[in-house]
This record gives C-alpha cells, sequence and structure tokens, in this order.
C-alpha cells in the first residue's frame, strides 16, 4: 500500500499591520500551512515571482503599491493563484470592485480562525 505524501501548502501574508501579521500567521500555521509574512506590495510581488505560492491573502490597505493594485500585479504574472482581499471595512462596492479586478474572496478583520479555516480549505483543497 502506497503512503500519500501531503504536501505543505505555503500562504503568503500580506499585511501592513505587524499585530495583524503576527496573528495572521499564527493562525495559517494552525491550520497546518506555512506562513510567509510579508508587509509590502513590493515584496509581495517578488515573493510570488520567486516561489510558488498556494495562496495569498492580501491587505487592501497595503503600501507600496496599494492592496488593489498589487492585485491587479499579480493577475498578470498568475491568473490561477488565489487571492484573498482583507479589510476592516468591507463594503459591497468594495467587494464588488475587488471581484472584478480578480478576487476569490474577501475576509473582513479581525479574521476569526473559524472564518480563515473555512476559506483556506475552500481554494486548497
Amino acid at each position: 500500500m502506497k503512503s500519500r505524501k501531503h504536501r505543505i501548502l505555503d500562504v503568503v501574508i500580506a499585511e501592513r499591520n505587524s499585530k495583524d501579521r503576527l496573528s495572521l500567521c499564527s493562525l495559517v500555521a494552525s491550520l497546518n500551512c506555512v506562513a510567509i509574512p510579508i508587509c509590502s506590495g513590493l515584496d509581495t510581488m517578488r515573493t510570488i515571482k520567486q516561489k510558488q505560492v498556494a495562496l495569498v491573502l492580501l491587505d487592501v490597505d497595503l503600501a507600496l503599491p496599494h492592496g488593489e493594485n498589487i492585485l491587479h500585479e499579480i493577475r498578470q504574472v498568475d491568473p490561477m493563484l488565489p487571492v484573498i482581499m482583507m479589510s476592516g471595512v468591507m463594503t459591497p462596492a468594495l467587494a464588488r470592485r475587488l471581484g472584478d479586478r480578480g478576487a476569490q474572496g474577501f475576509l473582513v478583520k479581525p479574521i476569526q480562525r473559524e472564518q480563515l479555516a473555512i476559506t483556506l480549505f475552500r481554494y486548497l483543497l
């Protein structure tokens, strides 16, 4: 009988706020994924181009450049990479605009473990 090898999935956490970034890294790790903490748009793009990542959690308010612009850049590099946008306030207009730009999903901060688990399993399994 063959044993199944479980692949560890890398999840980019592009979050401007260091406390939120640390919290999200802990939550992602508790769900058996590898968290890659990033604090800028430039580092997000560099990581996506250099590493094979499974999913991106992207702060709408990420700086250098702004999260919405990074979403557009990610779509140019990897149209199939799941990108979940995060914001403290997710209005219907913002959700629609981000969806039109290629976001697969949205999480409202503060993000709870159960909410994150549902999102990760939806896009990673």
